[in-house]
């Protein structure tokens, strides 16, 4: 059964609110806390900076897709993930620590999936969730 507001284009591919999206592919969403909010509010974020620790399930080249997850409002709008790679989260600065050592989501955004924010259980330490874009639209 196909969902009314999924559009099949081809093979995996699907158009979801004018999103051209891949339903195979994995996405990772992580928690942003709400002094970094503006970026992911006007849609201009380009990077993300995990915790120090960052568990996964899926390997990094697997991981295509990136969503936000605003504390206390959920879920909304995606992102591609272009790179990832290691880097501090003071990248720049004069004073940065050396050993504060973190991995470094390079992104895109693709656009709004969602009209209005949905709340996401984070399993991951409360802070990461993988799963797939065809787990996420079924919300």
């Amino acid at each position: 059964m196909v969902r009314e507001d999924i559009e099949i284009e081809y093979g995996t591919k699907h158009t979801h609110r004018q999103l051209p999206i891949d339903l195979t592919k994995n996405l990772l969403i992580c928690n942003v806390k709400k002094d970094n909010w503006e970026q992911y509010l006007d849609g201009s974020a380009k990077i993300y900076y995990t915790g120090k620790k960052f568990p996964t399930t899926v390997a990094l080249n697997k991981l295509y897709y990136f969503m936000p997850y605003l504390s206390g409002k959920g879920i909304r709008d995606l992102y591609y993930i272009k790179i990832a790679r290691l880097g501090y989260r003071k990248e720049g600065q004069e004073n940065e620590d050396k050993n504060d050592l973190r991995l470094v989501f390079e992104i895109e955004r693709v656009g709004q999936l969602f009209d209005d924010y949905k709340k996401v259980k984070l399993d991951i330490w409360r802070t990461f969730t993988d799963t797939t874009m065809e787990e996420i639209i079924k919300i």
